[in-house]
């Protein structure tokens, strides 16, 4: 998949384009429905298929300080979009002066400069200044410029329509297996390996902190079976793992949630590496102990509830 991170005015697009524009956070089945047909159609007339991602996310340029928590990096979402099988993302850097394009403007640019034939949206998509662009808007200048406009309605799973949002719903509830269900994989955490307080190690789980590297959508507070997995792509390595994500009431030392792993049969040094946390069940939720004993007992329960989840759970199994 080519990457091009520059807006479309510069392409010259050999053949025509199947095109979807959307955020594509976390890439959930409703993505995915969206992406196959935009892939499907670009294979049946031998045309390229195409996403464009508007980077930053439009939300924190017309709101500065406003951020909407992730479902998943850029490069995480840069990865899924190859796999799938598209041919072409356009990362196009999003501005002011950006934002303030009529619908007619957008689609103008698009039509020139991709040679654009098929526009695949959703059915709560729009576009182009105040987000006038919507569907009907859309297919009447798809009429006037040339182009056909793809519908696609909500999509539905197990009596749930998908969406980021409901999935960001279920991940503040600690609800990680309903997010998974919505999602078609785990609900994943990526960062980097920063040094802690050592209190782990100290009560004989050492752990793995965390540092969120892009602002994600983080579980509520609790014990989770996890894996985790580091290295690059191509030699990836994946270990069972308990995950404490909360503010560590027993030693009333933390206003600010902290994500702590241990790491099961595994002593190696992490730091400064990126690790990626899948979440597969919600253990229990954080408690306070009347003594480190009663919560060192606990930490050897969790370990064990957890190696009967993962051996279960297979990482592959949503992923």
């Amino acid at each position: 998949m080519e990457v091009f991170c520059r807006d479309p005015e510069s392409l010259v697009p050999d053949r025509p384009t199947v095109l979807t524009i959307g955020k594509f956070d976390g890439i959930h089945r409703g993505h995915r429905h969206i992406l196959e047909a935009v892939a499907a159609r670009a294979r049946a007339h031998g045309w390229q298929s195409a996403v464009i991602i508007l980077w930053p996310p439009p939300p924190e340029v017309l709101r500065p300080g406003a951020q909407i928590p992730r479902l998943s990096t850029l490069a995480e979402r840069e990865a899924a979009l190859a796999a799938s099988g598209i041919n072409l993302l356009i990362l196009w850097p999003f501005t002011l002066e950006l934002s303030r394009l009529s619908p007619r403007e957008f689609m103008l640019l698009l039509r020139r400069h991709l040679d654009l034939r098929v526009l695949v949206i959703g059915s709560d998509f729009a576009l182009g200044h105040k987000r006038s662009g919507t569907p009907d808007v859309l297919e009447e200048l798809g009429q006037e410029l040339g182009f056909a406009v793809v519908v696609s309605p909500p999509y539905v799973h197990e009596g749930q329509a998908v969406s980021s949002s409901r999935i960001r719903e279920h991940l503040v509830a600690g609800e990680v297996t309903q997010a998974a269900s919505l999602l078609g994989r785990w609900p994943t955490l990526t960062g980097t390996v920063v040094r802690g307080a050592g209190r782990g190690k100290d009560l004989g789980f050492p752990t793995a902190n965390l540092h969120l590297d892009e602002p994600l959508a983080v579980p509520g507070h609790g014990i989770y079976a996890t894996f985790a997995t580091f290295g690059t792509e191509d030699d990836a390595t994946a270990q069972p793992a308990v995950t404490s994500i909360g503010v560590r009431p027993t030693f009333d030392d933390s206003d600010e949630p902290t994500i702590e792993t241990f790491l099961l049969d595994f002593d190696d040094d992490l730091y400064d590496q990126t690790l990626r946390l899948h979440f597969v069940k919600k253990l229990r939720d954080e408690l306070k102990f009347d003594s480190v004993e009663a919560l060192i007992a606990q930490m050897e329960r969790d370990v064990t509830h957890a190696e009967i989840v993962l051996t279960q759970h297979g990482l592959a199994e949503k992923n």
